[in-house]
């Protein structure tokens, strides 16, 4: 009898510390600033009341909200990952292994450096087959800074930008429109190449996150969003952070300068359809005029002092949407060193320009949040 009652004792306690409305859940701080929403993810709870609703939605009253845990034991998991050694490699759990040569350590001996890639404007040739859209293969490790986003369905999300070992940049949209839930759930993949995801050498979650407060979804102003890792990233040949521009109000400082677009988004064929890709796409275009964007009908209307545009140096290669949301617009601002100008925003098809958040404009509002 008493061995009955100890093992029906355990059944409760067990389902109790996993129940939803257990005492043991975690509530994540949400909380706004004058142009930012923060979202802290440390210690994940549950909240089903939640599931069904936007960011925005969700936090018309900020407080305390309780998230979902895929475990109820995360926050000792969560400790005992801030604890391992020589650079928190594996992130929540699910370790992903490093190859040998991504382990190299960028030289502790040398200046900080940001923006490594391509000693001069890459060599891009149209493809038929092809249209990021229109774009060609990037090299492998070519672009340390490039992350991408997925959902618990694998599915790629969104590109985004390392400017740190712990933050990466992206559009806003990629963001908002999920719940919660799902944010807490989203698996930011460093260092990846392939679209199938083999070859990632490192995944964290959100710890925590920044939305531009501002941020307008019918109009696409003010873009952008930063997203903290739970974990740094270690810098190597393959893992390293794009450079930031100085803050730069002029509408017009680089028109018609050349830049890289780049993304895992599949192009579309003649009719339409989706054409997967393998890999990272690189597509060279040119810096377009605020003017002359205004001119293009559908872009018209969300022209700002914050945006740019970019026009096809050639057969038409543009960003597709939704894979290459949040991606940089990269220019050449010394040899092999990349600086981020724009991040992908609105694309109406693969087919025709695009509409990207404008970095110089915005910098004032990423150093206030480079270290918070």
């Amino acid at each position: 009898m008493i061995s009955k009652m100890i093992v029906l004792l355990a059944i409760v306690t067990l389902l109790s510390f996993c129940s939803p409305a257990s005492s043991f859940a975690f509530m994540p701080l949400v909380s706004r600033t004058d142009d930012a929403v923060i979202i802290d993810f440390d210690g994940v709870g549950y909240a089903p009341s939640y599931q069904g609703k936007t960011l925005y939605g969700q936090i018309t009253n900020p407080g305390f909200v309780p998230l979902p845990s895929f475990n109820p034991y995360y926050p000792a998991m969560y400790r005992q990952q801030e604890q391992t050694p020589n650079g928190f490699v594996y992130s929540y759990g699910y370790p992903t292994p490093l190859a040998l040569e991504d382990l190299l350590p960028v030289r502790q001996t040398e200046a900080p450096t940001c923006g490594a890639g391509p000693t001069a404007m890459p060599a891009t040739r149209a493809l038929t087959s092809e249209r990021i859209a229109g774009g060609t293969s990037a090299k492998k490790n070519a672009w340390p800074f490039m992350v991408a986003l997925k959902k618990t369905d694998n599915k790629l999300i969104c590109s985004g930008s390392l400017i740190s070992n712990r933050r990466v940049l992206l559009a806003a949209q990629c963001l908002e429109k999920m719940s919660l839930y799902e944010l807490s759930t989203v698996t930011v993949l460093v260092g990846m190449f392939k679209t199938d995801q083999s070859d990632v050498p490192m995944t964290r979650r959100i710890s925590k996150l920044f939305l531009h407060r501002q941020y307008n979804a019918a109009t696409y102003a003010n873009d952008i969003a930063i997203i903290v890792m739970d974990a740094p990233v270690v810098l190597s040949r393959s893992v390293a952070p794009v450079c930031l521009p100085a803050a730069d109000t002029d509408i017009d400082t680089f028109n018609d300068q050349d830049a890289i677009i780049l993304g895992w988004g599949g192009g579309t064929d003649d009719d339409g359809d989706v054409i997967p890709f393998n890999n990272l796409q690189q597509a060279k275009v040119s810096i377009q005029s605020n003017t002359d964007c205004k001119s293009v009908g559908d872009l018209s209307r969300f022209v700002s002092d914050s945006t740019i545009c970019v026009t096809s140096t050639a057969d038409d290669k543009f960003t597709c949407t939704p894979d290459d949301i949040g991606g940089p617009v990269v220019i050449l601002t010394a040899p092999g060193t990349w600086t981020i100008l724009g991040i992908n925003s609105y694309t109406k098809d693969c087919k025709t320009p695009g509409l990207k958040t404008r970095v110089p404009a915005l910098r004032t509002w990423i150093d206030q949040y480079l270290t918070a």
